[in-house]
């Protein structure tokens, strides 16, 4: 019996946040595990059977589940995880052929119209907060904040560059522009999204071409963003809203303070252990800045700390999730779903 997720991208070819958690939870997962997702070909990723789904539209909520169904009976599947636009053909899929179905939830309802049918039918849903556990309705369901890497034995911060890792207009491109023009001195790294011709701010380059201390630089693999945190000396992510905030973590483990929207969500991640402020809030971002550099040792020590913890609480969560998914029984009632909260 193997466990199989769907989702539209996958690492190392997709590396957004939502799908780099889903194969970081996969890979610590038990038994035999493959991905469907959208794939010229298939291949083998630190332990997981990535596969071309057999379906003409990974983005198509809609999609006929028969075809999925097929590839999951083939593969054995007892359990199915769907992500995203794929979550109601996953939970269709695996009603069809006796499986499993969980709905990975990376989104409060008010962003998830693409999950809502999904969610109405799934036998299980994990949550990425508990924010979002109690948004949804579902306050002790199985929350799995998303994993982060290894954290660096030490502390390395020794960069001087202002940095937003992702280019898109929701996450304060514009913001980080604005930035760049206040603080000529100052050297700006963003680093560019895949998802840009859909999300991304269209005079980007023009824009960046004008300021000679800002750099555009490619997207790489999760396991290589430490070649840019290593050169960064603030981590900013002015976003419109974040459903955690993986990055900011990710920079903390460095000892490298963050800017960082503030939402509940958040709060569960990062926290105050960076400077919170509202969305695309130009000037807030640009007072955090000056806050940090004026006690960068203090939010420096103060990131690194809360960067571990989180990772100890991360340990514990992905053993829970794996026993939970190792026991998963089909629910007793299948429109309640209730299982053990993480706290």
């Amino acid at each position: 019996m193997s466990i199989v997720a769907l989702t539209h991208g996958y690492p190392p070819l997709w590396n957004m946040g939502g799908e780099v958690s889903l194969h970081r939870s996969m890979i610590n997962l038990n038994g035999e595990k493959f991905v469907l997702t959208n794939t010229e070909k298939d291949y083998v990723f630190e332990g997981i059977n990535v596969k071309q789904i057999d379906t003409p539209d990974v983005l198509n909520v809609k999609a006929n589940p028969t075809p999925i169904a097929k590839q999951l009976k083939n593969l054995n599947a007892r359990v199915v995880i769907g992500q995203n636009e794929l979550s109601l053909p996953a939970v269709r899929s695996a009603k069809l052929m006796g499986a499993l179905s969980v709905v990975s939830v990376h989104t409060p309802p008010k962003y998830g119209r693409s999950i809502y049918q999904a969610m109405r039918y799934t036998d299980y849903a994990v949550y990425n907060t508990q924010t979002s556990a109690e948004q949804w309705g579902e306050p002790k369901g199985i929350v799995l904040h998303p994993p982060i890497s290894p954290l660096p034995n030490r502390i390395i911060n020794n960069g001087d560059a202002y940095t937003l890792l992702s280019s898109l207009m929701n996450k304060g491109v514009t913001v980080v522009l604005e930035m760049a023009k206040r603080y000529p001195d100052k050297r700006f790294i963003i680093v560019r999204s895949p998802a840009e011709a859909t999300h991304g701010f269209e005079n980007l380059e023009q824009e960046a071409a004008k300021l000679s201390n800002v750099e555009l630089l490619p997207r790489v693999a999760p396991e290589k963003v430490y070649k840019y945190l290593e050169q960064t000396r603030i981590l900013l992510a002015p976003s419109r809203y974040e459903t955690y905030g993986m990055s900011a973590i990710e920079a903390a483990g460095y000892g490298i303070p963050s800017v960082h929207v503030d939402t509940p969500h958040v709060r569960e991640g990062i926290g105050e252990a960076a400077i919170l402020v509202p969305p695309l809030g130009v000037e807030e971002t640009s007072m955090g800045i000056e806050a940090i550099e004026q006690n960068y040792k203090h939010y420096s020590d103060g990131s690194r700390a809360r960067a571990e913890w989180l990772y100890a609480r991360q340990e514990n969560e992905l053993k829970e999730f794996s026993d939970i998914i190792e026991n998963l029984k089909k629910p007793s009632r299948a429109m309640i779903r209730r299982v053990k909260a993480y706290r």
